[in-house]
């Protein structure tokens, strides 16, 4: 029994939401218990002596475009193997290399964590579709993206044996080309370095390097229009405004790269009366998140297509306060833990960020954050593989 996994999304320093849930897939598959203490059940427990569960002489094959990095490599167990599949292009390295690799010496079960599949691939092929957002939002991705994207979604939940969603709201929005039975929802997470702090000297050591003041309000994402940024930063203009000099709100920080729609998002930042307190520290090293986003007042995500939403656990977790959209899977993973407002209002935003400043549901975000784990998302896809029932 050999198990394949494509892991060359993960096998990059810069890791962004799709790259972050590969990584963390490999990572926790080292581990054969769960958070405090909890063991994974048989079916889904992977032993350091090597197997999978009731498969004992199962191998676990991890695909690369390149070697390891060294932060990957840290990370894989000894009874892992990992297979550099080299390929020169700078494209089409799924539909060629590992194709081909498939086709020579395919594994038993195949796991695509990513957006796109091999075109040859095993019977038992699962794939992830994280979203539908290039049909959503097609301006913020290139031709070729958003072609190759949506192609591979839609063939995925026609053909594959199986397919992983991270939401129900993602189920959902890729309804109509589902067979109900080849489709599970299974809930990402977020890492544990995500987590309360209380060393004030190095939160504040962070802060200065980053040159942020608090208090502050912290936005985490592409600085673009499917992350809602201009909205964001009205909002923000809105609360000084109304706040003057007595303002509880500081600084509004966005931390993020550029994405579509960061034209706009300059302009109004260079209209702004208060652009002198808006900070663009562009990248932060990703051991330093943690530490601003528990300085932060409140963390603001009004984002107008999601998913999943990562970055709310991981504000949750550090006991930061969450704005989040009423819509799309924001809502699905905040819950009642979270200030829901309308993503469209800059009124609804602010009045919002008002209400999270006091504080009131940071024990109910600790709480929500507690209900998942990678530990937990990696046995439940493992299932997934596992089951030999054929859909």
């Amino acid at each position: 029994m050999r198990i394949a996994i494509d892991a060359s999304r993960a096998n990059t320093a810069n890791r962004t939401g799709v790259e972050e849930y590969v990584f963390q897939i490999c990572k926790y598959a080292n581990r054969p218990a769960g958070r405090h203490g909890m063991q994974i059940p048989p079916l889904a427990g992977i032993p350091s002596s090597g197997g999978i569960g009731k498969y004992p002489d199962a191998e676990l094959v991890l695909y690369t475009r390149e070697p390891l990095i060294p932060e990957l490599k840290a990370v894989i167990g000894d009874h892992v193997t990992v297979k550099v599949l080299k390929w020169l292009p700078k494209r089409l390295w799924t539909q060629m290399r590992l194709s081909w690799e498939m086709l020579v010496h395919p594994p038993n079960i195949l796991f695509v964590p990513g957006h796109v599949f091999p075109i040859i691939h095993p019977k038992k092929t699962v794939m992830t579709v994280h979203d539908v957002a290039a049909e959503v939002f097609p301006e913020s991705y290139n031709f070729f993206e958003r072609l190759y994207s949506v192609w591979a979604a839609r063939v995925a939940v026609k053909r594959l044996w199986k397919v992983i969603v991270p939401s129900e709201f993602t189920a959902i929005q890729i309804g109509k080309y589902i067979h109900k039975q080849n489709v599970h929802v299974v809930p990402l997470a977020y890492d544990e370095k995500y987590r309360v702090i209380d060393d004030s000297i190095a939160i504040n050591n962070v802060l200065k390097k980053y040159n942020i003041k608090k208090p502050f309000l912290l936005s985490v994402g592409r600085l673009e229009t499917k992350k809602n940024t201009v909205r964001i930063i009205q909002a923000f203009n809105a609360l000084k405004k109304k706040q003057f000099n007595n303002s509880t709100i500081q600084q509004l920080v966005l931390v993020g790269g550029r994405g579509h729609g960061y034209e706009e998002v300059i302009a109004e930042i260079e209209q702004s009366p208060y652009k002198d307190n808006i900070v663009l520290p562009g990248y932060v090293e990703g051991e330093d998140l943690p530490y601003i986003m528990n300085a932060a007042e409140v963390f603001v995500f009004p984002s107008l297509y999601e998913g999943f939403g990562i970055p709310i656990l991981e504000a949750f977790a550090c006991g930061t306060p969450v704005v989040t959209s009423n819509t799309t899977s924001c809502r699905e993973v905040a819950a009642d833990a979270a200030v829901l407002v309308d993503p469209l209002s800059v009124e609804s935003i602010s009045v919002g960020i008002e209400e999270a400043v006091s504080g009131e549901h940071i024990t109910a975000g600790l709480r929500r954050a507690e209900g998942y784990s990678w530990e937990s998302t990696l046995h439940d896809i493992l299932k997934i593989l596992l089951e030999t029932k054929d859909h």
